[in-house]
């Protein structure tokens, strides 16, 4: 395939080089005073959930509840749906550009914004593909470069984005470009695995280690010696485990569980996360020792609803591997339907879209199948509403409707419901706690 065709970006670009604002975050009132962030990446999301970028305590902050991104001429901000708002002064802001230093209030705290002065110059790819991952996005490209960087390299990575943005697909891109190459690529998903059998699956056990172990089995770490261990879900990895990945980590050995002795293993190790581990870690629900090893290299995939322009590439490169023909045409007024949706489950779900197309070829029902959308705000009227809160409506009426229907599929059991869904276990129980308690 081409290389997909470039788009405008955020910011001013040279060769390999995206011009952008800086920016410092600072909290100037609420339960966070004083604490700040630095903005030296694309994308930054504000918010009370583990998977805000920077976390605040603030019970009336949104989980998700204010995304900055970095520009040429300022900071871009998007309320994200939040309950109670992003204002400025006295005006509720819901998308804006800042080009000077301001201050916001998010629930009952204040923000202050403070723009550098000179622009900030990040790496981005020279080239829009990364392994079998795509991109005409300034942001994505940046990503590229910096996973490029490190598959020069034996550093562990760890890969940070919402379900459904390809990790895995980077992370096999990494171990590709890699020296590595030639030599096993082992995944495994941490959050898929039953806490008292995941020490015997990383690490392998000794016969007689346990009821049952009737003989030796090697773990997934001597499996992947030579090459890399792609860690999915790592999140979800038990408190009481962390110590001995850490060690496996930092002494490059594993000891077999019932074992005496430790065994020399040569594994590169990429991570990946839905969380933010950098916060878990100050909360206490991660190990802070363990994530400072893991995040040597650290990139956030921005998820496909902030990089729109790659909606159309990708549903191109997925028609022509579904159908097997180079240069198969997707119609105008299909790719338009496809960029004015919102992508909830990411590159995974437009992957999905596109599957069916090729094999109904009917635009009607495409979405229905994974998130009913018809059915689900039939007869409301959202109009009276900032888009971003009508969204957000939008989808707490959808979840509502398709989270029990799939348990009821998957006959109650929560794994199951999971890959129907296809989405992380732990991402399935989250989608689960935030429905009524009548359900």
């Amino acid at each position: 395939m081409d290389e997909p065709e470039t788009t405008r970006a955020v910011g001013a670009r040279a060769e390999g080089v995206l011009r952008v604002r800086g920016a410092r975050l600072v909290v100037r009132g609420g339960p966070d005073d004083g604490r700040q962030a630095r903005l030296d990446v694309p994308t930054f999301v504000v918010g009370s959930g583990e998977d805000a970028d920077f976390r605040l305590s603030d019970p009336t902050v949104s989980r998700q509840h204010l995304r900055l991104s970095l520009e040429e001429s300022g900071v871009h901000l998007r309320d994200e749906g939040s309950t109670n708002g992003t204002w400025l002064g006295g005006v509720r802001l819901v998308d804006a550009l800042v080009t000077g230093d301001t201050v916001l209030t998010l629930g009952e705290s204040s923000l202050a914004l403070h723009l550098d002065a000179a622009p900030l110059e990040l790496p981005i790819s020279t080239t829009g593909r990364f392994g079998e991952a795509i991109s005409v996005s300034p942001t994505m490209r940046h990503v590229f470069a910096m996973l490029e960087r490190a598959a020069q390299t034996d550093i562990t990575v760890l890969i940070e984005g919402e379900s459904g943005v390809g990790k895995e697909v980077l992370a096999r891109g990494v171990h590709a470009s890699s020296s590595r190459a030639a030599r096993p690529f082992v995944a495994v998903d941490c959050g898929a695995i039953a806490p008292s059998v995941i020490e015997s699956e990383l690490f392998g056990h000794e016969k007689g280690a346990f009821t049952g172990a009737t003989h030796a089995r090697i773990g997934l770490f001597e499996q992947a010696d030579g090459g890399t261990l792609f860690l999915d879900e790592l999140g979800e990895l038990p408190l009481d485990l962390q110590p001995k990945l850490l060690r496996a980590l930092e002494e490059r050995e594993i000891r077999p569980l019932g074992g005496t002795t430790t065994r020399k293993v040569d594994v590169r190790v990429i991570a990946a996360t839905n969380r933010r581990l950098a916060e878990a870690a100050k909360a206490g629900s991660f190990r802070a020792d363990l994530y400072y090893r893991l995040a040597v290299a650290r990139v956030t995939i921005p998820p496909l609803r902030d990089r729109r322009e790659d909606v159309v590439p990708l549903a191109r490169l997925f028609l022509e591997r579904a159908v097997g023909e180079p240069n198969t045409l997707l119609p105008d007024d299909f790719a338009a339907m496809l960029s004015a949706y919102s992508w909830p489950g990411n590159v995974r779900e437009l992957r999905n879209v596109i599957d069916r197309y090729a094999v109904f070829g009917t635009r009607d029902t495409l979405f229905d199948i994974e998130h009913e959308q018809q059915p689900l705000v039939e007869g409301e009227d959202f109009s009276s509403l900032p888009f971003h809160e009508a969204r957000r409506l939008a989808l707490e009426r959808f979840e509502r409707a398709y989270i029990p229907k799939v348990l009821q599929r998957a006959g109650g059991v929560v794994s199951r419901a999971a890959q129907l869904a296809q989405v992380a276990r732990p991402s399935f129980y989250r989608m689960i706690d935030r429905l009524p308690r009548e359900h």
